[in-house]
């Protein structure tokens, strides 16, 4: 039986905080996720990683801020992390404290994996999602990244920049706003999520640093993540996300994404029918949501739109829109409501 990545909300409860101070009724977008305010209230209760991710996406929607994960990861405490954040916080250097981040973030996330690869001058640190469809991820893609800088700001007491930063996802608005917070290049549409940092970034002493405290909180560290076992989630998220880094290169055909996962595309098949789909449809409805997050942004046109979705043409894209929403992209794009993404 596999095991859905579970978190412990830190990012949802920012949202609700968000929405309710802009007066946006939270009732309905919780009960759209699948979550009631008592499940955010008691902090010691793990809510499904996937609610988290699509809350924070429709969060975005309801209002009207498409870098909301971004702006949310700005006004975000880092101590409400709660225990990950207070164990890093201790480490003697910046490095050091990366690497408790690495060992020690399925605390507070099941969903997400960071993986530090180091090299002569610098080090890239890269997030992989986990159980989770990554057209879902987008919002909580960007927060984290943001939410990790700021915590190594504040406890380094220096405005930390990146030398370079890249998203799986597409963006063609607020780029200015990404490049004014981290303060480096950033690209969208790259093959990861990585963010990579000087080999003299690292070195920088912690303010925070306490040896005494990270001796104490270890052990603590260490019985929590044991807890923790990240979870593979659904086959099917497994393939959406091949897919939808192989999108924009034509190259979804089945028996290249088995292959990719390690299976046959047999094999492939049967365990998609156990979960009650196909693998026809999961590339349909991932090429539907991003499609219907694509149409939202006034900068992406649709030959990219087009390009992004893997399609040979633009004839191909419009039929299939057409098909998911009874509209064209160019009607859908000019109506102020779209349908979400299921």
């Amino acid at each position: 039986m596999q095991t859905l990545p579970t978190a412990t909300g830190f990012a949802a409860r920012g949202a609700i905080a968000a929405l309710k101070a802009r007066n946006v009724a939270i009732a309905p977008l919780l009960q759209r996720v699948g979550l009631s305010e008592a499940d955010l209230e008691n902090r010691q209760h793990r809510i499904p990683a996937t609610a988290q991710a699509k809350l924070l996406e429709y969060a975005a929607e309801a209002l009207e801020d498409s870098a909301f994960g971004l702006h949310l990861a700005e006004q975000a405490n880092p101590r409400e992390a709660g225990l990950l954040f207070y164990v890093a916080s201790a480490a003697k250097d910046l490095g050091e404290a990366l690497t408790l981040l690495e060992r020690y973030l399925r605390i507070i996330t099941e969903a997400a994996r960071l993986i530090l690869t180091r090299t002569q001058d610098s080090v890239v640190v890269e997030i992989r999602f986990v159980g989770l469809g990554r057209h879902f991820v987008r919002q909580n893609a960007e927060f984290g990244f943001a939410a990790i800088l700021k915590a190594l700001r504040e406890v380094s007491g220096r405005n930390i920049r990146p030398t370079r930063l890249t998203f799986m996802h597409a963006r063609n608005s607020n780029l200015k706003e990404f490049e004014r917070f981290f303060g480096c290049p950033v690209e969208f549409g790259a093959p990861s999520d990585q963010l990579s940092l000087s080999k003299e970034t690292l070195s920088l002493p912690l303010i925070t640093g306490d040896p005494y405290l990270l001796e104490t909180l270890q052990p603590f560290c260490d019985a929590a993540a044991s807890e923790r076992r990240t979870g593979s989630g659904t086959l099917r998220a497994l393939v959406e996300n091949e897919a939808q880094r192989l999108l924009s290169h034509g190259k979804t055909q089945k028996h290249r994404i088995a292959k990719s996962l390690g299976l046959s595309a047999r094999t492939l098949s049967r365990r998609l029918a156990e979960e009650g789909t196909t693998y026809e449809e999961v590339v349909d409805h991932l090429r539907q949501s991003l499609a219907l997050q694509y149409i939202k942004d006034p900068r992406l046109s649709f030959g990219e739109m087009t390009w992004l979705l893997g399609y040979e043409g633009s004839s191909s894209f419009s039929h299939a829109f057409r098909r998911w929403t009874g509209h064209s992209p160019s009607a859908a794009r000019r109506q102020k409501q779209l349908p979400a993404p299921h």
